[in-house]
């Protein structure tokens, strides 16, 4: 029995291809079609799903999808035909209808390209978010917590997960979000909506909370402890309207070109919106863990992708555990449809996730081919421990080296397989990736990797760290230089590799720890400025030359410049 989840109702396109008891596969269609935010029909993601599979569009069963179109259509054209009449105007409405229309002919090309495949089957997106956060946990009672911009007209929804069931105890009704806030909170700042969320999040490190009172302003609490967003201070009722009122920005006491213009204005704006994210979800969860005497916490949406927020929520939030299902937007509500599917087919939808290399991998004789066709002068050490050993030596040198291993992960974080990897210990390795690679905006904070059984010894952190999705602090005891990357009194961002999950970057780290003062790495993402992560070796090659990396490591061959 196969399964395929798939989310094609907006940016991040994504396939989870899913059998009886394991995830076959798994992966985004911008990491194929090289857009990033690729959305609409993932046609190639669907075909790669299948071959990593050795399968056919006629062996699976079911075609599930994250959305319910017809119920989100009513709903939208509901909510835009109210704000119509008040203050909006009827564009709102009118996209609403345009919507519809584009949906309804995605639906019927989907049935086209997948006429071979078993039934479809559309579900609640919100439902697909907790049981991709749920299922994929390691445990058997929990509150579950979704919180989005807007999905089947709902941005958020809270249910108490009890061994293989999900029952939902109440929803939070569009425009009602906080996503749709952040959303205006990113354009106000000068950043892309729908794009730059997580920009927000790490601008905010270096600012003040000053504005929260006037943010708070937004909102008020309904009689079941879910925050309610006051429309008259939003510009405008269409998706594509992201600003504030004018009242909003007589509140803060700011023009926008000031904003635009002074780097600690907008540092504090974006610690203010956290501050107030962080106030909210606190308060709902708080309510519901006592309301429910529960004492673990799941959470998957967008909204979650904010680290700051997943580690408020492990240090404030009352919990003993929490658990963020790690590719917590869109793409990986395709999880939790193909999960909810297999339920329905009679087998169990609990699927521990033990890691996140559920993307394409190619074998040393493709990789060999691609390096061949393309020219490429490269070493074959003779055996892995070379390899490992020729890869460590460049690192502890100072070298950056691009880092190219078994199956793509799934998923925006690079987790080992598809990296970029320097020393922390190095002088100038801030501003030789940035400067070289990434060329992006100096608040962005990097990562480390470190072995998991050492990573207690040097950071305090949570479980989410095995995905990167939440926030370290370091300890004292960990050797100098490290403290150069980290914020807000210590805080850092860390990936803690298990010897199960990823064997050939654990052995890496432990050759570098040999090398170095402590088996811990920089890590990035491979790819180039706005492009998405590589997958291929093709990609990788071209990356690798246009990029200020110094040698690398894929599969079994080393490159070096």
């Amino acid at each position: 029995m196969l399964t395929l989840g798939i989310w094609a109702f907006g940016r991040d396109s994504s396939v989870v291809l899913v059998d009886e008891t394991s995830i076959v596969a798994a992966i985004e269609e911008e990491k194929l079609s090289r857009s990033v935010g690729a959305g609409g029909i993932p046609r190639l993601a669907v075909v790669r799903c299948l071959e990593q599979g050795n399968a056919r569009i006629q062996d699976v069963q079911t075609a599930a999808f994250p959305f319910r179109p017809g119920l989100s259509a009513l709903r939208q054209a509901r909510v835009h035909f109210r704000q119509s009449f008040s203050g909006a105007g009827p564009s709102a409405w009118i996209q609403s209808l345009g919507q519809t229309f584009r949906q309804a002919g995605q639906l019927r090309q989907m049935r086209r390209l997948y006429s071979g495949s078993g039934s479809f089957l559309f579900l609640d997106h919100h439902l697909c978010h907790a049981a991709s956060a749920y299922y994929t946990s390691p445990l058997e009672r929990a509150l579950v917590l979704t919180l989005d911009e807007r999905g089947d007209m709902r941005s958020g929804s809270l249910y108490l997960g009890e061994g293989d069931e999900l029952r939902l105890l109440q929803t939070l009704r569009f425009p009602n979000s906080l996503g749709w806030f952040l959303s205006r909170v990113t354009h106000l700042l000068g950043l892309r909506p729908h794009r730059d969320e997580h920009k927000v999040q790490w601008l905010s490190k270096d600012g003040q909370p000053d504005f929260v009172p006037v943010f708070r302003k937004l909102f008020r609490w309904n009689n079941h402890g879910l925050p309610v967003l006051n429309t008259r201070y939003l510009g405008g009722g269409t998706e594509e309207d992201t600003t504030f009122s004018e009242a909003v920005l007589r509140d803060l006491g700011l023009e926008p070109r000031l904003i635009a213009s002074d780097p600690q204005i907008r540092a504090s704006l974006a610690r203010s919106a956290r501050g107030l994210l962080e106030e909210i979800v606190l308060t709902i969860t708080e309510r519901y863990r006592k309301q429910h005497s529960v004492d673990s916490l799941c959470v998957a949406g967008g909204l979650f992708l904010n680290v700051f927020l997943v580690r408020a929520l492990e240090t404030r939030g009352g919990f003993k555990q929490v658990y963020v299902q790690p590719v917590a937007g869109n793409s990986g509500s395709a999880l939790g449809a193909a999960l909810l599917a297999r339920k329905r087919l009679g087998h169990s939808a609990r699927q521990p996730l033990r890691h996140l290399y559920l993307g394409p991998g190619f074998s040393s004789g493709e990789i060999k081919a691609v390096l061949d066709n393309c020219k490429i002068i490269y070493k074959y050490p003779p055996g892995e421990e070379q390899l490992f050993a020729e890869a460590a030596n460049l690192l502890s040198r100072n070298k950056i080296v691009a880092w190219f291993q078994g199956r793509t992960e799934f998923g925006h974080r690079a987790l080992g397989n598809r990296s970029v990897l320097a020393s922390p210990f190095s002088e100038y390795v801030i501003e030789n990736v940035n400067q070289y690679i990434k060329h992006r905006e100096d608040f962005h904070p990097f990562a480390f990797s470190a072995p998991a059984e050492v990573v207690p010894f040097l950071f305090d952190c949570s479980a989410n760290c095995r995905f990167m999705a939440s926030l370290a602090k370091l300890k004292r005891e960990a050797p100098p230089g490290l403290e150069r990357f980290s914020f807000e009194s210590g805080q850092v961002r860390v990936h803690a590799v298990e010897r199960e999950a990823n064997p050939r970057f654990w052995r890496l780290l432990h050759k570098f720890g040999e090398r170095a003062p402590a088996p811990v790495l920089f890590n990035t993402s491979f790819n180039l400025f706005g492009e998405p992560l590589v997958s291929d070796p093709r990609e990788a090659i071209r990356s690798f030359y246009c990029a200020g990396i110094d040698a690398m490591a894929i599969g079994d061959f080393l490159v070096v410049k």
